[in-house]
């Protein structure tokens, strides 16, 4: 067996398995739980995975305890992730060799120091933008790269937008022949974003690709070719694709390579800290456009800074950003208030659909293919109606149900202090706690019967 997929594997595994036990465990017997090596067999078909626990020996054995009883959910949750055709069995040991080596209560002194083992707001409340470092194999292709397609997900919004038009123009700064791609119909408000006019159509791509092929695909809040439309076909034939997505991974399918940080409040942030990471920190590589086009993304990812995502380094960023010159009142208003009259028509329609289940706390509203015909809308002015649901006193979640085609819904979801990403994760989607999607089959009654059971179960 290679020993270099060994070891990609297994680092695979850890930061998959860590992940879960962080977000997806919910036995109380696991304490403050540290991965601190797995290791695999020749054949694959065991993992032996070492933990660190705070704590005494009581809950020391408490927690692997639990582990052990969790390790069949684990080990599904890692095949779905990793696309995994046979899942390692997993077995939990207690790293004693920290003990034995230089102490296991350094190694937790030290995880603490770096916020491991704090509450999720106490942790977002400390986090700083340097702490978001990019990962070699994303920063690496694209520095040596003369030619890097960007596409964003298929009816992108403005985090997705704003960070794709940010990388194309600095990536074209340095030097490099940088194509942004465009979908159709486009949500009010983007085509007026810095650089829009230079994206290209994504039906463009197979030609462009006989002309002059990529070097690098970097796909923009998204981290599955799928999530690329029309572009997939061809973005699957290419061999070096990478992601740059705030979003945490979805059970469909295992994420392309790159850069995936769940601690971001948008796909923006991180395109910003690219950018410092690719210019050397040249102060001269943000002019006023990168600015606006990052700060669209940062303000509509917060909801115009209202969401539970937003921390202190969300406004030290939105600061830098402003200091180079955004009109900040404008690009918020463009991006969050601007409506067709079509666009009012159709929330007109979607808002006699709404009901109400579990005593309030769980609203739904659907838009259906009915409704943009008679509205004359287009699916993309359906972007931002499910807020409008979680602004309702008493509800807890919310979910717009989406007609795709016959029998097939997009799902948007969202919660004010509820974890829906867990929910979209259930029905192999993905996203954050306060917002995810997922895609569902069935009649329109079908899909919220569904989706109300495991939202009020997620209570």
């Amino acid at each position: 067996m290679d020993p270099y997929k060994t070891n990609r594997l297994a680092a695979a595994i850890q930061r998959l398995l860590s992940d879960l036990i962080a977000t997806r465990l919910k036995d109380p017997r696991v304490g403050m739980v540290a991965i601190s090596q797995v290791g695999l067999n020749r054949d694959h078909t065991q993992a032996e995975v070492f933990v660190a626990v705070t704590g005494g020996e009581t809950e020391r054995q408490n927690s692997l305890v639990g582990l052990q009883a969790a390790a069949g959910f684990l080990q599904r949750e890692l095949g779905q992730g990793l696309r995994l055709r046979s899942v390692p069995a997993l077995r939990f040991n207690l790293d004693d060799s920290l003990d034995r080596g230089f102490g296991i209560e350094k190694v937790l002194r030290d995880l603490a120091d770096r916020g491991e083992f704090l509450d999720e707001k106490e942790r977002r409340r400390r986090l700083t933008l340097e702490a978001l470092e990019p990962p070699r194999e994303l920063v690496e292709p694209l520095r040596t790269a003369d030619c890097v397609w960007l596409s964003g997900h298929w009816n992108p919004d403005p985090d997705c937008a704003g960070a794709m038009l940010a990388l194309a123009a600095v990536l074209r700064g340095l030097g490099k022949d940088a194509v942004a791609f465009r979908f159709p119909d486009p949500p009010a408000g983007l085509p007026a974003l810095p650089d829009w006019e230079a994206t290209v159509p994504a039906e463009a791509a197979p030609a462009l690709l006989t002309e002059s092929p990529p070097d690098v695909v970097l796909l923009i809040d998204c981290h599955r070719t799928d999530r690329c439309g029309p572009l997939q076909d061809v973005f699957d034939r290419l061999p070096v694709v990478r992601c740059l997505d705030h979003h945490l991974v979805s059970a469909r399918r295992a994420p392309v390579p790159g850069w995936l940080e769940p601690r971001a409040e948008s796909s923006c942030t991180l395109a910003y800290r690219l950018i410092q990471v690719l210019t050397d920190g040249d102060p001269d590589a943000i002019d006023a456009d990168v600015a606006t086009n990052l700060f669209a993304g940062l303000a509509g990812d917060t909801g115009g800074f209202r969401y539970e995502n937003v921390s202190p380094a969300t406004f030290h960023l939105a600061g830098e950003l402003a200091a180079r010159g955004v009109d900040t009142a404008e690009v918020q208003h463009r991006l969050l208030h601007v409506r067709r009259r079509e666009g009012l028509d159709l929330l007109h329609r979607a808002l006699g659909s709404v009901t109400y289940a579990g005593g309030g706390r769980v609203a739904v509203m659907r838009v259906t293919r009915d409704m943009l015909a008679a509205s004359g809308a287009t699916l993309a002015e359906s972007e931002g109606l499910v807020t409008l649901l979680t602004a309702v006193q008493g509800v807890r979640y919310a979910a717009l149900l989406k007609e795709q085609e016959d029998g097939l819904w997009r799902i948007s979801l969202r919660s004010h202090g509820g974890d829906v990403q867990a929910v979209a994760a259930a029905f192999g989607g993905g996203g954050h706690r306060a917002a995810a999607g997922c895609t569902l089959a069935g009649t329109a009654d079908e899909v919220e019967a569904q989706l109300v059971e495991v939202l009020l179960a997620a209570e």
